[in-house]
């Protein structure tokens, strides 16, 4: 357990591996454009294909725009490295890929990242046109 700051919607803040740990310590304790942000707690699911599994998101975050305007809701999945594919289990590249699906009918921005993802914020469209324009 970590402890919570002001931006932190419980007084612990619970984490799975230290993965989310870092993710947590560098990013949403430090950010002074996140308003709250909270663990989904393990009962929460979202109900998936038997097949599949029911999914647990890990972070829901609320932030304020970089221009200050608005606000983002914001649902990240904090794994160990941003290659799908090198994920050690087949079920998680499926539940992530519904868990898209899921959130983009809400109209919730969604996306997987590490503890190292710059523009973390940012959506998956939005950090892909970043990189390229910083590759170019």
């Amino acid at each position: 357990m970590l402890d919570g700051n002001k931006t932190s919607l419980y007084d612990q803040i619970q984490f799975d591996s230290d993965v989310e740990k870092r993710f947590v310590e560098n990013y949403l304790k430090e950010d002074e454009k996140i308003l709250c942000f909270f663990k989904f707690p393990n009962k929460f699911k979202i109900s998936l294909p038997k097949i599949i599994g029911n999914y647990n998101p890990d972070w829901g975050i609320v932030r304020m725009s970089e221009d200050g305007k608005y606000k983002l809701e914001l649902v990240r999945e904090t794994k160990g490295g941003r290659d799908l594919a090198l994920l050690r289990f087949p079920n998680e590249q499926r539940k992530i890929a519904c868990a898209r699906k899921h959130f983009a009918e809400l109209k919730i921005d969604y996306r997987h990242v590490d503890d190292r993802t710059p523009y973390w914020w940012e959506s998956e469209k939005e950090f892909k046109q970043l990189r390229t324009i910083e590759d170019e």
